[in-house]
């Protein structure tokens, strides 16, 4: 029997879900009521905070390069994800598919070829439930390679079944909005450390094509946005490389995460461009 909202069995998942107390449990009993009512690969619970790293509250996988994958992603990859930018740049909430915020040169990007494709997806999509005007809890489905993407109907689906969603999230995590100051200064160092990465060398207008390039724009994309010609983009692009003494965007995001990752091994604050103890290391 196919189970639809409205539907006996349908309300009987909502009702579970009501009944629920414990955090964990309300997390599985959601994740078994969307999987049946749309197919489901992936189901994972974030916490989004403008001011502290993401946080993961629930997770389905249990595959170890899945996992080790989620902890790059809490390292600083966060800060290259459409979904997290999308919160922090436009106060995101709602149903939102991965298609519609990512950036068109997405799919070619290093982000993607290096990090997002490891995680097995296809195609995600994020309900996000704002807690608070600083603080949304993501509920983040996804699909794998080899499953179909999510449809429109899907997505209507969803959008139905939000005031439901948003009225369990709020009342059984709108403790989460409270973070620590260690939170606080982990995400600010982050943040920090992005923009600072590459002041050491870099002109102003290359650190803005440098960035916009670790996002996954295209030089089209990072010219629409910045108001420059695509010409003038491949120039900064190919003046970054030479500073940077890289080759190619697969080696300028190694560059980045490697950068990021020492500067949390060293207890750094992200205060300084990262490159600087990164290459005092390899000296």
């Amino acid at each position: 029997m196919t189970v639809t909202a409205g539907t006996y069995d349908w309300n009987e998942r909502v009702a579970e879900l009501f009944e629920a107390t414990d955090r964990l449990a309300v997390a599985r009993l959601l994740h078994r009521a969307i999987s049946a009512l749309i197919p489901l690969d992936s189901f994972i619970i974030l916490h989004y905070h403008k001011t502290g790293i993401p946080a993961i509250l629930y997770e389905n996988t249990s595959k170890t390069k899945r996992q080790n994958n989620l902890e790059n992603y809490l390292n600083g990859a966060y800060l290259l994800d459409p979904f997290y930018r999308n919160f922090a740049e436009n106060n995101a909430s709602g149903v939102v598919a991965l298609k519609d915020i990512a950036p068109g040169h997405f799919l070619k990007s290093e982000y993607y070829g290096s990090y997002y494709k490891f995680s097995g997806l296809r195609d995600e999509v994020n309900i996000y439930i704002q807690l608070s005007a600083t603080s949304s809890i993501a509920l983040a489905l996804g699909r794998i390679q080899g499953h179909p993407a999510f449809t429109g109907k899907d997505i209507r689906l969803l959008h139905d079944i939000q005031p439901l969603l948003r009225s369990l999230c709020r009342r059984h995590w709108h403790g989460e909005d409270h973070r620590s100051s260690e939170d606080d200064r982990g995400n600010l160092r982050f943040v920090q450390a992005m923009e600072n990465f590459g002041k050491s060398c870099l002109s102003v207008k290359e650190g803005e094509v440098l960035h916009l390039l670790l996002m996954g724009h295209s030089a089209k994309s990072t010219a629409a946005r910045m108001g420059i010609s695509p010409g003038t983009v491949k120039i900064h692009r190919n003046n970054i490389y030479v500073k940077l003494d890289i080759n190619s965007q697969t080696e300028l995001f190694s560059l980045f995460i490697g950068a990021l990752t020492e500067m949390t091994e060293m207890k750094g604050d992200g205060s300084q461009d990262p490159l600087i103890a990164y290459h005092q290391k390899k000296l």
